[in-house]
């Protein structure tokens, strides 16, 4: 079956990728992530950020292994990061819940599909043409 799922975490700063928002003193700030977020995962993520408030809440989404978030630099560790890793610890719980579910479904789909076979594979051996 499936992998299971690894808990995404905030890895390093890409300073490389980051740069400026076009947003005044507001900075474009590339977080890279441990692994590639499944879409599901970075779907939650985004829409856990945009409904999660606190008092220097900036924007920030979730693609592929990337968290961009727009704001100064001096804001990032004291006022966002505790905040990212909120969201990110909630978005492990729910992606990993949904992901097992996933998997539960597949398998059960799995077992009806081969119970139909063997169930064909018995009638096959029970028919009698002549």
């Amino acid at each position: 079956m499936a992998n299971q799922f690894t808990d995404i975490k905030i890895k390093a700063l890409d300073d490389s990728a980051s740069g400026p928002s076009g947003e005044g003193a507001l900075m474009r700030l590339v977080l890279r992530l441990s692994q590639s977020a499944p879409a599901p995962w970075s779907q939650y993520f985004n829409k856990a950020w945009q409904q999660h408030i606190y008092m220097m809440k900036r924007r920030a989404s979730v693609s592929g292994d990337r968290l961009e978030i727009i704001c100064m630099p001096n804001e990032l560790q004291a006022d966002h990061i505790p905040e990212l890793n909120k969201i990110i610890t909630q978005t492990n719980a729910a992606y990993g819940a949904y992901a097992a579910e996933q998997t539960r479904l597949r398998q059960k789909t799995a077992d009806e599909s081969q119970r139909q076979k063997d169930d064909l594979a018995k009638l096959k051996g029970q028919l009698k043409f002549d």
